[in-house]
């Protein structure tokens, strides 16, 4: 009896488990696979002319990231669940212009969604510091400028070409007049376009770091030579003997073999500038990225890139620069000169407003403004309006302004 008890018993244990186990087996939902097809839609921009595409999906059970060289339906197969979408890319003959969209897939079946991308501009490398105006009377080698990059990304110098005109005007340039996204490089004694060297990758600049190009890299202090008297002259003049580029134009120029020379891709038989176009006075300076697959070189030797200055019967051909290629563009107006008589070089959305130099030989540099500092890096103000954007300070390079008051 006790026996047949005991096997009773277990039997119904054996089935109030079986049951428990068919139940729990119907209640759970089987976690299933479904297709995604992604479809961008470039809007205003030619999907020809984006490149560099990241497509970031992000989910309770995967992240992937897919990077695509040109704009194409993408099709993946994730694990049901809901999805967020974000796309960039970069406008490939624009310096500043990138794409961007998000969206939001819930996936429990088969599903298709369109990323709508958007055009917005922004300047991943920027002028941190323009110093210009010489610390001692008559010496004007020791000037420079740094470029920082701005973006969380790493950034290349090669091929990158810089321009400096005189830019005193106090009328409206006749280029504004005619070509109103129009920039020239500087005119017959001032036409000096300097460019970085490299093939492509060959200078890397990480987020939030800054490189010092000189007119000369020496250290500037030690310019009084052999007469003692001038030390303290000098005092004030900036060591540039680590910078990290230098202008070097021919043997009359003294080359530090430890910089890499910036490449000179245009200067005019009549220039007898031995300094590259800084000057102590009013300038404008730019920062220019070409189109992928186009050269400084190249672009210099194309004819069609020169015009005569609009209104004039001179002979005199200018180099053209489209406001769409500029990285960064700052008008410097001589120190002293009412900014109600300064007419702007650049258009609004490159510079809306210039900014006042420093005295000249005064030593003084203009710094942009840091507009916040995360982690101790500082990201730089950048408003497209240097009367915003920078303020005066010393000469030395390399100083990180702390406010942006």
């Amino acid at each position: 009896m006790k026996k047949f008890l005991k096997y009773t018993m277990m039997m119904m244990a054996a089935m109030v488990v079986t049951s428990f186990v068919a139940c729990s087996s119907d209640d759970d939902d089987e976690v299933k696979s479904f297709p995604l097809t992604i479809t961008l839609n470039t809007g205003d921009v030619a999907a020809t002319n984006i490149s560099n595409i990241k497509i970031i999906v992000k989910g309770t059970a995967k992240a992937d990231t897919i990077t695509m060289n040109s704009v194409a339906e993408k099709k993946l197969t994730l694990t049901q669940g809901t999805y967020n979408i974000t796309v960039s890319g970069k406008v490939k003959d624009e310096a500043t212009a990138y794409v961007q969209g998000t969206a939001t897939a819930e996936l429990y079946a088969e599903k298709s969604v369109t990323v709508n991308l958007t055009k917005y501009n922004q300047s991943p490398l920027v002028f941190k510091t323009i110093y210009n105006v010489g610390s001692v009377m008559g010496y004007v080698l020791d000037c420079y400028v740094e470029i920082a990059n701005n973006s969380d990304e790493v950034q290349y110098l090669d091929g990158l070409m810089l321009c400096a005109p005189l830019a005193n005007l106090k009328a409206q340039s006749p280029w504004q007049a005619e070509y109103p996204d129009i920039y020239h490089e500087g005119g017959a004694l001032n036409g000096i376009v300097l460019a970085f060297p490299g093939s492509g990758h060959d200078y890397p600049i990480q987020p939030g770091a800054s490189v010092t190009v000189a007119d000369e890299a020496q250290n500037h202090k030690l310019a009084y030579g052999d007469d003692e008297s001038k030390k303290e002259d000098y005092a004030k003049a900036p060591n540039l003997s680590g910078a990290n580029f230098e202008k070097f134009f021919d043997s009359g120029d003294i080359d530090n073999p430890a910089v890499p020379n910036m490449l000179t891709v245009l200067r005019r038989s009549g220039s007898t500038r031995k300094m590259w176009a800084f000057g102590v006075m009013g300038r404008a300076y730019y920062l220019v990225k070409l189109p992928e697959g186009t050269t400084p070189a190249q672009y210099v030797a194309n004819e069609s890139n020169f015009a005569p200055m609009p209104g004039s019967t001179a002979s005199t051909l200018y180099l053209k620069v489209p406001s769409k290629y500029v990285l960064d563009a700052v008008d410097v107006y001589a120190n002293g000169v009412d900014a109600a008589d300064h007419h702007p070089y650049f258009a609004a959305a490159d510079d809306a407003s210039g900014v006042a130099g420093g005295a000249t030989y005064s030593a003084q540099a203009l710094h942009r403004k840091v507009k916040k500092i995360e982690n101790g890096r500082p990201y730089y103000q950048d408003t497209n309006n240097s009367t915003a954007d920078f303020k005066l300070g010393d000469n030395t390079p390399g100083v990180t302004p702390t406010t942006a008051d």
